[in-house]
């Protein structure tokens, strides 16, 4: 097998060294730890130190392996080291000097994905998650697009329930500002209308979202709601047994801007002393990620159905089963 050395070089200030691959490499422009291929009877250590001065001129020192990964059929060895040089570039595109957890903001070759990501997510670690409620913890929308056709029955017209359901998961206010202007209809007598009707469906055809449950128990931490409906969510929440894993909630009636304002999770993150730096902001549509990075928290987009592959959100799963060890992954490294 093909042995390569991978450098988590760091400064005196603690940020790392990340290099982009140059044009025809291979994974190319993606991001990596220095270094390069082992030669036959060479230490990992000796070839890290050799392909840094090769590639980069930079000196390092104090090098110690901490982990080992595969990928594409070579070993990698993961060595970290410092240096107090400046990288010149001869085979890579761009370099940079990163904080641990900027490093979820670069795409990086498949074999420092996971080190990268342990890395990020162990800086520290995340401790307190926020979470969107409708289509997030609770799959309430095939309730809510009951909902939307029965009130465009009762105002007079007629809606695909996908059409329904896609205008609702840019969000309802727009949902029903769209139907009311082609229909010449007010929304904001819409509204109650759906509401109503909502309010018949709901309790029949709600139910959490697969892996919620188990996601909620097994993060280690403390669970914030953060939602636009009003106190009905928490009975919704009672009744499909999620209540009692969440320490606090802000709805609708407590008064505060509609996300992606930040106001209502700064206001948890402020009542319970939180540390912006263990809180992530977990939601299904890009709103709620927004209001995650308008906070100064990570975002955390749940898309189980890919609506929304262009969101700049930190961290992204198509499965709620994935979140546990997507947010709190096992520290990769090890001295």
């Amino acid at each position: 097998m093909i042995e390569v050395s991978a450098g988590i070089i760091r400064r005196k200030d603690g940020r790392v060294l990340i290099c982009q691959r140059g044009e025809g490499r291979n994974n190319a422009h993606l991001w990596e730890f220095p270094g390069g291929k082992i030669e036959a009877g060479e230490s990992p250590c000796d070839c890290l130190r050799r392909e840094l001065m090769e590639e980069l001129s930079l000196p390092v020192e104090g090098l110690q392996e901490v982990c080992q990964q595969q990928a594409q059929g070579i070993l990698f060895h993961f060595i970290e080291g410092t240096t107090e040089g400046m990288p010149a570039l001869t085979e890579h595109e761009a370099f940079a000097f990163v904080t641990d957890r900027d490093m979820l903001r670069y795409a990086f070759c498949p074999a420092d994905t996971a080190v990268a990501r342990d890395m990020a997510l162990n800086a520290p670690p995340l401790r307190h998650f926020f979470w969107d409620f409708d289509g997030t913890l609770l799959d309430t929308y095939p309730a809510m697009t009951e909902a939307f056709v029965r009130m465009a029955a009762r105002a007079g017209f007629v809606i695909e329930p996908q059409r329904a359901l896609n205008l609702m998961k840019e969000n309802l206010t727009h949902a029903l500002q769209v139907v009311a202007g082609e229909n010449g209809l007010d929304a904001a007598v819409l509204l109650p209308m759906f509401r109503e009707e909502e309010k018949l469906t709901l309790p029949r055809l709600i139910r959490p979202v697969p892996g919620i449950p188990e996601a909620l128990r097994a993060l280690p931490g403390q669970h914030y709601l953060v939602t636009h409906r009003d106190h009905d969510a928490l009975a919704y929440l009672e009744q499909t047994g999620l209540k009692a894993y969440f320490t606090d909630f802000v709805v609708a009636d407590d008064g505060f801007p509609r996300k992606p304002q930040p106001d209502s999770l700064l206001h948890l993150v402020r009542k319970h002393g939180l540390n912006l730096s263990e809180c992530v902001m977990i939601g299904d549509r890009p709103l709620d990620t927004a209001a995650g990075r308008n906070a100064d928290m990570l975002s955390c987009l749940l898309d189980t159905e890919n609506r929304f592959p262009d969101d700049p959100c930190d961290l992204r799963t198509s499965s709620a089963y994935e979140l546990p060890s997507l947010l709190c992954p096992q520290p990769a490294l090890h001295s």
